[in-house]
């Protein structure tokens, strides 16, 4: 799961906007250890989607793009 995170990364960051990027890997990371410990993927989604949530309420400038890119990083946990 980290090697692949590792390696999506450049990609991510050569595609987007390197915040985009690092939101897609917070989500990533918050996902598959919430779904480790739990063994739900749903829970680990629904947590990647709560923190991306939370960081925007707290931001000056809340971006519902960040939001989305956070909520996709779960989509890692489900691949592998």
């Amino acid at each position: 799961m980290l090697r692949s995170l590792i390696l999506a990364l450049p990609l991510l960051a050569a595609c987007q906007h390197y915040d985009k990027a690092a939101h897609f890997a917070a989500g990533a990371a918050v996902s598959h250890i919430v779904t480790q410990e739990t063994g739900n993927p749903t829970a680990g989604c629904m947590a990647a989607i709560g923190i991306g949530v939370l960081k925007e309420l707290v931001d000056d400038v809340a971006d519902p793009a960040d939001i989305l890119a956070t909520g996709l990083g779960c989509s890692l946990t489900l691949a592998f």
